[in-house]
């Protein structure tokens, strides 16, 4: 049997660490991890490898060269650009004239593959997928298959609401020559985003064998550290190259160790290693090959790569040190902290928690470097959240943050471009604004400055406007310490998926475009987008109606984005305003008031110009979920065609649909895809509280009736919501288990699980943004809903608690 190593990869994510080397050379315990691929492979009789390469192939020739010394033959298939994974194994077609494994070249595993092919050819597959468990499987493509094992359903880094199981693809495959007939030679194309859909589509057998053992995908700098803290504690079945001198303690040849020094196991220490006297190496440190220790250095759980010095008094605690950098005496490199290749720190510097340093940079002596937090590396789980960036104002969220990220932003945008810029009109948020604009201009962008105005004013302009992206600086409602970036498109919506990660992998690696001084951008005079949003938005609604019947409003707003919109606006319309002066009061306070003064409307705005309170004429408030579904009604009554609605509403909005002959569609709950399923004209109605209250005076208007009778048009439905709290690590585990226990159920999977009873239904949904489920349940009364969840939340609670016990 012949197999394929993928060793085309750049690792971008292990930088520092992969500036000098691809990814497959990175080391594991001295050794690079696909010299571990090609001893699994060797050991299960497979000698005859074609390797894939890509970027710096001469560095993986050089060290492998013909195969000989490792005792199998390699050969090489060169790609002059990316073709993607498929692609670049089509490249070795002619090599692969059987059935024939792929193996990733970047990834470490002990799985028996002969236990792979043999169920492979009892299928009398096409295609087998190798599957893992893993516990967050974003990062990864999830793999759905049926209880005979054949796959039915892919998910490519999917979001927290499609992750429908923890069983994920390790890039593992063992094929039928037939599979790189499904597409031409020379094109990008890629397994699992393409290949493997096609296969399904086409009705080919292919199946998912899930492996016992080990499997890590070496993706980012923690897990490089854990992978090797992993095989120090003998979790994974490989060749560690030296002698096991003590309890998993491994010494290559050659080391010279005073007597003073002291070794703590697990650890290992690479061929000639000097390790001077006074010398303490603690748990979980490996020391790679000819790397000098010198008097009274320490080493605490860190890696430090060949030909590494530690001077006198030097220490490295939990960092990762790349070949033939050298730490001056009495130095310190702390936890986290990452050092590229032939860097030098001078004598008593500092390299902080979390710093990077580049190959080949010098520190100079007695300096501490303190560099922004990189985000992934400290506990946090993706930059992007539900609505875009958010942090703390005392943490994260810096000036020199925000110049950081609109420089990642700009690496997904055509330079010399325009981008528009929205604030809240907070001195914070303008400054955060202004450091936006500074970050994109040295990229080579323009900007405009929109000023004080909410983020749908922000989001209209954008999507109005000949602008290439937006973004919204604003304060975290009810959190004043918090604060969020909305990064739009051109079209004035969220990000999709795939471009925020793009954006998030670039500030991780802390790329920037590089512009000549005459490239650089410049802020530029922008229109009153206030004046616009307003003038769009009367122009949209029967005015003459809402004036000619009248309106009395009592609104509780006052923010300064508010400024130049709603009280012009309402003077527009001809509606008599009682303003309230303290935005923050009651919504008791507010009804009374709209009682009190005989008003039509009662509202209150956040400070985001999203509606908080909603009353009716007759001071009765009208609720969240009912608010939800009133803004379908009026989608219902104003748009023509079919009207999306997120997953999460109650399914009298079928039945709203029914009575409008419209068709309904189910989105997903997430904050775009709602977006683009209210979105007229760059208005948003679920993401608008000024829009929303100008259509329901124009409601009013055409029925020449109240908000009240607006409400009874709505059928009555129960909806119950619960929270269950949940480990981000476990939640895959907890999607796999409901979908078997849902498995004979009649279930939609647009987002979450959705499992429909002759009650109702129950939806069941990993939050974005917390360690948490939601649980909503709706049905045809209160009690009934209520039951409905909290079966589903005790399913939840019971698993896990089944789970930690064991």
């Amino acid at each position: 049997m012949k197999a394929v190593i993928m060793a085309g990869g750049k690792g971008t994510r292990l930088r520092p660490l992969t500036c000098n080397v691809p990814k497959p050379m990175v080391p594991l315990l001295d050794k690079p991890v696909m010299e571990y691929a090609i001893e699994l492979l060797k050991r299960h009789g497979i000698t005859e490898i074609a390797v894939t390469v890509q970027h710096l192939p001469e560095v993986i020739r050089r060290y492998f060269g013909d195969g000989s010394e490792f005792g199998v033959r390699l050969h090489y298939f060169e790609e002059e650009a990316p073709l993607g994974t498929a692609g670049s194994v089509k490249n070795a077609e002619e090599f692969l004239d059987e059935t024939f494994l792929v193996l990733s070249g970047d990834a470490l595993t002990d799985y028996d593959l002969g236990a792979a092919v043999r169920f492979h050819k009892t299928k009398r597959a096409t295609a087998t997928l190798v599957l893992a468990r893993v516990d967050v499987p974003l990062e990864f493509g999830v793999v759905m298959t049926d209880p005979k094992d054949r796959v039915v359903r892919f998910l490519e880094k999917p979001g927290w609401g499609e992750v429908f199981s923890d069983t994920v693809n390790t890039g593992i495959y063992i094929l039928e020559p037939e599979v790189l007939r499904c597409f031409d030679r020379g094109m990008e194309f890629d397994f699992s985003k393409e290949l493997f859909p096609m296969l399904l589509m086409m009705d080919r057998p292919m199946y998912g064998y899930r492996a016992e053992g080990y499997w890590s995908d070496i993706g980012n700098l923690a897990q490089y550290r854990q992978t090797q803290i992993d095989m120090l504690d003998g979790k994974v079945k490989v060749a560690i190259r030296g002698r096991e001198v003590a309890p998993k303690v491994w010494v290559g040849e050659g080391v010279q160790a005073g007597r003073s020094a002291v070794l703590s196991g697990p650890a290992f220490v690479g061929r000639d290693c000097v390790l001077d006297d006074g010398v303490r190496i603690g748990a979980y440190s490996v020391i790679g090959a000819g790397s000098m220790l010198m008097r009274e250095a320490i080493v605490e759980r860190s890696v430090l790569w060949g030909q590494t010095v530690l001077e006198a008094h030097a220490e490295a605690k939990g960092a990762v040190l790349g070949r033939q950098s050298v730490v001056g005496a009495g130095a310190l490199v702390e936890e986290g902290a990452v050092v590229g290749d032939n860097s030098r720190i001078g004598g008593k510097s500092i390299i902080r928690d979390g710093a990077k340093i580049w190959p080949g940079k010098t520190v100079d002596q007695s300096c501490q470097l303190n560099q922004s937090l990189i985000w992934g590396e400290t506990g946090r789980r993706s930059l992007f959240g539900h609505w875009g960036v958010r942090g703390s104002c005392h943490g994260e969220i810096t000036v020199g943050f925000a110049a950081k990220l609109a420089q990642a932003f700009s690496m997904i945008l055509v330079p010399g471009r325009t981008v528009g810029i929205g604030h809240d009109g907070s001195p914070y948020a303008a400054m955060l604004a202004d450091a936006l604009g500074a970050g994109l201009h040295a990229s080579g962008m323009y900007t405009h400055d929109f000023g004080a105005a909410t983020s749908a004013v922000t989001r209209h302009a954008v999507y109005s406007g000949e602008y290439s992206a937006g973004i919204q600086v604003r304060a975290w409602a009810g959190e004043s310490d918090m604060y969020l970036f909305e990064l739009l498109d051109g079209n004035g919506l969220l990000l999709e998926g795939g471009l925020a990660r793009k954006v998030e992998q670039a500030y991780m690696q802390e790329e920037s475009r590089r512009v000549r001084p005459e490239q650089t951008g410049c802020r530029t005079a922008a229109p009153d987008v206030n004046l616009l949003y307003r003038e769009h938005l009367l122009g949209m609604v029967d005015a003459e109606a809402i004036r000619s019947m009248g309106c009395t409003v009592v609104i509780r707003c006052g923010y300064r984005s508010h400024r130049g919109v709603i009280p012009e606006l309402l003077e527009s319309l001809g509606c008599r305003v009682v303003q309230i002066a303290d935005p923050e009061g009651s919504r008791e306070s507010l009804a009374r008031i709209v009682q009190l003064t005989g008003a039509d409307l009662g509202v209150s705005l956040d400070t985001n110009g999203q509606l908080k309170d909603l009353i009716d004429e007759k001071g009765t408030p009208v609720d969240e979920e009912l608010l939800g579904v009133l803004q379908i009604l009026l989608q219902l009554q104003e748009q023509d065609g079919a009207v999306y609605v997120p997953v999460h509403l109650p399914g009298i909005v079928e039945r709203l649909g029914e009575a409008y002959n419209r068709e309904v569609i189910r989105t997903k709950a997430d904050v775009r895809s709602v977006m683009k399923g209210c979105e007229r004209e760059g208005f948003h109605i679920r993401f608008d509280g000024i829009y929303m209250l100008v259509r329901l005076m124009e409601f009013r208007a055409r029925e020449g009736c109240g908000l009240s009778r607006l409400t009874s048009l709505v059928p009555s439905f129960a909806l119950s919501k619960r929270k269950v709290d949940c480990p981000w690590q476990d939640k895959g585990k907890v999607m796999r288990f409901l979908m078997e226990e849902t498995r004979d159920a009649r279930v939609e999977l647009i987002d979450g699980i959705k499992v429909y009873h002759e009650e109702g239904w129950t939806l069941i949904l990993p939050d974005s943004d917390e360690p948490v489920f939601r649980v909503v349940a709706d049905a045809g009364t209160a009690s009934q809903a209520e039951a409905l969840a909290g079966v589903y939340a005790r399913k939840i609670e019971d698993f896990r608690r089944r789970t930690t016990a064991s």
